[in-house]
């Protein structure tokens, strides 16, 4: 049976996970971003995500929720730069401002930390649900999990809808024209591709899944 909650040191593995994976993962956001953009979303993520995991391993076995994020954040954007490097790193950093009082995290902080990361991505990416953007597969995931609040579905199954909500709209987006961000330049040339930035959510909630999966098996 998956767990239905975690403790802040569980997250650190949730993140050293996520972080395995997005490396892993590199050559295909390389490729994804090279049909709309740089070709460079996968690079970017990498260092990111090197940078987080460099970043965890420096921080105190006490770390809370709202620390792993924050730092998280800062090595993200310290690591990277550019609009997708402060745009993701923000998130986190607001994914960790919205657990500051958070003991355990369950159901109620996944979709609360999930919104929370949304507005940032919005905000900062100047984005919308439908351009075609990383805030895509966020807000799927977000809109899943607030559906699982509701239910009362514990955690596990609260993350095998949100990881599939993210996997589905990541998929979606290879139907809709960027309205956001460079891409955007391309208009209707971006149609037929899916967006890296949905498909690299879409991974950090699988292994946010798998993650925790793994530890209740343990």
């Amino acid at each position: 049976m998956m767990r239905s909650k975690l403790f802040p040191a569980e997250m650190r593995q949730v993140l050293l996970a996520m972080a395995d994976a997005i490396i892993g993962s590199e050559t295909v956001l390389n490729t994804l971003d090279a049909a709309v953009g740089d070709g460079d979303h996968g690079i970017i993520m990498r260092l990111g995500f090197e940078a987080i995991r460099n970043r965890l391993a420096l921080l105190d076995a006490s770390a809370g929720f709202n620390e792993l994020f924050t730092e998280s954040g800062k090595a993200f954007i310290g690591a990277t730069g550019g609009a997708m490097g402060i745009i993701f790193g923000k998130s986190l950093l607001s994914a960790g401002a919205s657990l500051c009082d958070a003991e355990e995290f369950a159901t109620p902080e996944l979709k609360t930390m999930l919104a929370a990361m949304e507005t940032a991505i919005s905000q900062t990416g100047k984005a919308k649900p439908g351009d075609k953007t990383m805030l895509d597969g966020v807000h799927a995931a977000r809109e899943a999990a607030e559906l699982s609040e509701r239910a009362n579905a514990a955690l596990g199954e609260a993350l095998k809808s949100a990881a599939a909500a993210a996997e589905m709209a990541a998929q979606n987006t290879a139907d809709m024209v960027c309205k956001a961000g460079r891409a955007s330049r391309l208009g209707e040339r971006t149609l037929g591709h899916r967006d890296p930035g949905a498909v690299s959510f879409a991974i950090i909630m699988r292994s946010f899944l798998e993650s925790v999966a793994k530890s209740s098996a343990a």
